[in-house]
Protein backbone atom coordinates (compact mmCIF):
# COMPACT_ATOMS: atom_id res chain seq x y z
CA UNK A 1 0.00 0.00 0.00
CA UNK A 2 1.21 3.50 -0.38
CA UNK A 3 0.94 6.04 1.47
CA UNK A 4 -0.24 9.91 1.12
CA UNK A 5 1.85 12.55 3.05
CA UNK A 6 0.10 15.94 2.55
CA UNK A 7 0.67 19.39 4.64
CA UNK A 8 -2.71 21.69 4.80
CA UNK A 9 -0.82 24.06 7.14
CA UNK A 10 -2.36 26.57 9.61
CA UNK A 11 -2.85 30.11 7.91
CA UNK A 12 -0.45 32.68 10.41
CA UNK A 13 -3.03 34.81 10.85
CA UNK A 14 -4.21 32.10 13.11
CA UNK A 15 -1.05 31.30 15.19
CA UNK A 16 -2.34 33.49 18.23
CA UNK A 17 -4.90 30.43 18.25
CA UNK A 18 -3.45 27.47 17.24
CA UNK A 19 0.73 27.69 17.62
CA UNK A 20 0.69 30.84 19.43
CA UNK A 21 4.79 30.03 20.20
CA UNK A 22 7.60 29.34 18.67
CA UNK A 23 9.18 26.21 19.69
CA UNK A 24 12.07 23.80 19.01
CA UNK A 25 10.68 20.05 19.48
CA UNK A 26 12.28 18.03 21.95
CA UNK A 27 9.72 14.82 22.04
CA UNK A 28 6.51 13.55 20.03
CA UNK A 29 2.96 12.73 21.79
CA UNK A 30 0.71 10.52 20.50
CA UNK A 31 -3.06 10.34 21.01
CA UNK A 32 -6.15 9.06 19.60
CA UNK A 33 -8.70 11.28 18.16
CA UNK A 34 -11.98 9.41 20.03
CA UNK A 35 -13.94 9.58 16.62
CA UNK A 36 -14.11 7.69 13.16
CA UNK A 37 -13.23 10.99 11.16
CA UNK A 38 -10.31 10.69 8.75
CA UNK A 39 -6.99 12.69 8.97
CA UNK A 40 -8.12 15.26 6.61
CA UNK A 41 -11.20 15.84 8.37
CA UNK A 42 -9.49 16.20 11.64
CA UNK A 43 -6.95 18.61 10.25
CA UNK A 44 -9.66 20.95 8.54
CA UNK A 45 -11.86 20.61 11.56
CA UNK A 46 -9.35 21.83 14.09
CA UNK A 47 -7.53 24.69 11.48
CA UNK A 48 -11.79 25.86 10.81
CA UNK A 49 -12.49 26.69 14.25
CA UNK A 50 -11.40 29.41 16.52
CA UNK A 51 -11.03 26.87 19.78
CA UNK A 52 -7.29 27.12 21.41
CA UNK A 53 -7.30 23.06 20.65
CA UNK A 54 -4.59 22.11 17.93
CA UNK A 55 -2.30 19.42 16.87
CA UNK A 56 0.47 19.15 14.57
CA UNK A 57 -0.26 15.84 12.43
CA UNK A 58 -2.83 13.38 12.03
CA UNK A 59 -2.86 9.64 10.99
CA UNK A 60 -5.43 7.76 9.29
CA UNK A 61 -4.98 4.25 7.64
CA UNK A 62 -3.17 5.79 4.45
CA UNK A 63 -2.26 9.20 5.07
CA UNK A 64 -0.52 11.76 7.60
CA UNK A 65 -1.44 15.16 7.10
CA UNK A 66 -0.09 17.76 8.72
CA UNK A 67 -1.62 21.22 10.24
CA UNK A 68 0.86 23.14 12.27
CA UNK A 69 4.46 23.60 11.78
CA UNK A 70 6.72 21.74 13.93
CA UNK A 71 8.91 24.83 14.67
CA UNK A 72 5.39 26.29 16.39
CA UNK A 73 3.85 25.11 19.75
CA UNK A 74 0.32 23.39 19.84
CA UNK A 75 -3.02 23.03 22.67
CA UNK A 76 -2.88 19.34 22.47
CA UNK A 77 -1.73 17.39 25.30
CA UNK A 78 -3.92 19.54 27.77
CA UNK A 79 -1.37 20.37 30.00
CA UNK A 80 -1.81 24.62 29.33
CA UNK A 81 -0.52 27.12 27.43
CA UNK A 82 3.51 26.66 29.20
CA UNK A 83 2.85 22.85 30.13
CA UNK A 84 6.02 20.55 28.29
CA UNK A 85 3.60 18.24 26.42
CA UNK A 86 2.31 21.83 25.09
CA UNK A 87 5.31 23.73 24.64
CA UNK A 88 8.23 21.54 23.79
CA UNK A 89 6.40 18.23 22.04
CA UNK A 90 5.59 17.42 18.03
CA UNK A 91 1.83 16.13 18.73
CA UNK A 92 0.17 13.64 16.52
CA UNK A 93 -3.40 12.60 16.48
CA UNK A 94 -4.23 8.88 15.34
CA UNK A 95 -7.59 8.13 13.80
CA UNK A 96 -10.75 6.26 13.58
CA UNK A 97 -10.51 5.23 17.13
CA UNK A 98 -13.47 5.13 18.43
CA UNK A 99 -15.07 2.54 16.61
CA UNK A 100 -11.61 0.47 16.32
CA UNK A 101 -11.31 -2.91 13.67
CA UNK A 102 -9.08 -2.75 10.78
CA UNK A 103 -9.17 0.81 9.43
CA UNK A 104 -7.59 2.01 13.31
CA UNK A 105 -4.92 -0.38 13.33
CA UNK A 106 -3.96 0.42 9.80
CA UNK A 107 -3.66 3.92 11.38
CA UNK A 108 -1.96 2.63 14.66
CA UNK A 109 0.46 1.09 12.18
CA UNK A 110 1.39 4.17 9.93
CA UNK A 111 1.47 5.87 13.29
CA UNK A 112 4.22 4.54 14.21
CA UNK A 113 6.11 4.33 11.34
CA UNK A 114 5.51 8.09 10.61
CA UNK A 115 6.80 8.61 14.63
CA UNK A 116 9.87 6.15 13.47
CA UNK A 117 10.14 8.55 10.80
CA UNK A 118 10.38 11.67 12.74
CA UNK A 119 12.37 10.36 15.57
CA UNK A 120 15.33 9.79 12.63
CA UNK A 121 14.92 13.06 11.38
CA UNK A 122 15.95 14.29 14.64
CA UNK A 123 18.11 11.90 15.91
CA UNK A 124 15.87 10.89 19.16
CA UNK A 125 15.62 7.63 20.58
CA UNK A 126 12.71 5.66 21.54
CA UNK A 127 12.45 7.53 24.98
CA UNK A 128 11.41 10.82 23.36
CA UNK A 129 7.61 9.52 22.86
CA UNK A 130 5.00 9.86 25.24
CA UNK A 131 1.02 9.30 25.70
CA UNK A 132 -0.61 12.16 26.00
CA UNK A 133 -2.00 10.97 29.09
CA UNK A 134 1.60 11.63 30.18
CA UNK A 135 0.57 15.09 30.56
CA UNK A 136 -3.05 15.10 31.22
CA UNK A 137 -4.29 12.31 32.94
Amino acid sequence: MSYIFKENLVSSSKYSIKCPYPMKPRYVVCHNTANDASAMSEVSYMLGNNNKVSFHAAVDNYRVVTGLPFDRSCYAAGDGRYGSGNAHKINIEICYSKSGGERFDEAEDLAACYIAYLLKQYGWGIERVYKHQDFSG
